[in-house]
């Protein structure tokens, strides 16, 4: 066998057991899907599994950082963006990201997924966005401004459940313009009176 064919083989055994762990993730917690289950329903042996991953919670952490990664280098390509600018770019760009890994994404953020990939994404959005937006904005108030932002990101973590549920039909487009317009009527709220017109 080639080396591309070896490497076509590891990609396709790893996206299909990351693909069975999402459906497995639909109904049931990380801690109560075993190898064995996951191995069964890729149709490959215990022993392929463990070429791959030390565990199902290994799988887990490396489909969580492979999202993160991909989450934070669209951050990156946003880089200049301030909370006072047009975010409708990287809405969209963030929209389609989601829509692309819509089952994994469906798992990650659903009820059996992980609070602390939730935790990490919000810290990786808060060092790339909020912190040097903030330091470019004149805010009224940093408190109120603080509840302000948690309103905001648990809404738009609503936001993606509800449009994933509803198999993410609503073009990635569309989205980041309902979004815009939610964001802005929250935040003018906060600004310095001269600063809403």
């Amino acid at each position: 066998m080639t080396p591309e064919n070896m490497d076509r083989r590891v990609r396709k055994t790893r996206t299909t057991l990351r693909a069975c762990l999402g459906k497995l993730l639909r109904t049931k917690k990380i801690q109560d899907i075993s190898v064995r289950e996951l191995a069964d329903m890729a149709d490959i042996n215990r022993g392929t599994f463990y070429l791959h991953y030390r565990d199902v919670y290994d799988l887990l952490s490396q489909i969580e950082s492979e999202v993160l990664k991909q989450f934070s280098e669209l951050l990156d390509q946003h880089a200049s963006l301030s909370l006072s600018d047009d975010p409708r770019p990287l809405l969209c760009d963030l929209f389609q990201l989601i829509r692309d890994n819509a089952d994994l994404t469906r798992c990650l953020i659903g009820p059996n997924g992980d609070i602390q990939f939730l935790n990490r994404l919000r810290a990786i959005f808060n060092e790339k966005v909020i912190t040097p937006s903030l330091r470019e904005l004149n805010l009224k108030d940093t408190e109120d401004y603080s509840y302000w932002y948690a309103f905001i990101s648990e809404g738009f973590l609503g936001i993606i459940k509800l449009w994933l549920e509803d198999d993410a039909a609503v073009p990635p487009e569309e989205m980041a313009d309902k979004c815009v317009s939610m964001i802005r009527a929250g935040f003018r709220a906060f600004m310095a009176p001269e600063e809403r017109e």
